[in-house]
């Protein structure tokens, strides 16, 4: 896997796109409970813009690799799960390997690729499932939320729903890859940038 300065340089634009869609949607989650569980189905579809922009970019193996390695490790360092990394190393070659079989340009392979390579988000709510005691007391601690936040997530989010949330990030990237095809076809190539 070798990569060119050009394509080194695609990857880094595109991952600092994708991670700004992502952080700030991030933000308005955090906003209430309600928000924070709708995240997994909205951060994906608007995230499919850059996404998708970004593979009219990829012309070998690799570059969705790193990007997503990047994702998770930026990620990773803004404090949150560790789970982002773990599952992005595990699914970005994959999606990677998806989309390569459709040489990148495949809209089928590039729709499965973009729901796998998106999968890595449910990392930021791993420890609300299954470290739920030591993730509120954690977040009660900073003082950045009360107990009724507390309250309201714990009942928003029975174990089953982490199957949900699995499902709406699958979902929301199913449509965000629509939604960024519609706005390649609309504006990118329109601008001569796609």
């Amino acid at each position: 896997m070798r990569f060119s300065v050009k394509d080194l340089i695609n990857v880094g634009i595109f991952t600092v796109l994708y991670i700004i869609v992502v952080a700030v949607l991030g933000q308005l989650g955090a906003l209430a409970p309600i928000t924070q569980v709708l995240g997994p189905f909205y951060i994906p579809l608007v995230a499919g813009i850059p996404f998708m922009l970004f593979l009219t970019r990829v012309k070998h193996f690799g570059m969705v690799t790193l990007m997503g390695l990047l994702v998770g490790l930026v990620i990773l360092a803004t404090g949150q799960s560790y789970w982002v990394l773990v599952i992005a190393i595990v699914v970005s070659p994959l999606a990677d390997w998806i989309m390569s079989t459709g040489k990148y340009q495949g809209w089928l392979k590039s729709v499965i690729g973009f729901a796998v390579f998106a999968l890595s988000l449910i990392g930021t709510v791993v420890p609300l499932f299954f470290a739920r005691d030591a993730f509120i007391g954690q977040v009660l601690a900073k003082g950045h939320k009360d107990q009724a936040w507390a309250d309201a997530i714990i009942k928003l989010t029975p174990s089953w729903m982490f199957a949900v949330m699995i499902v709406m990030i699958i979902a929301g990237a199913v449509a965000g890859a629509y939604l960024g095809r519609a706005m390649l076809k609309k504006h990118f190539e329109r601008a001569g940038i796609a």
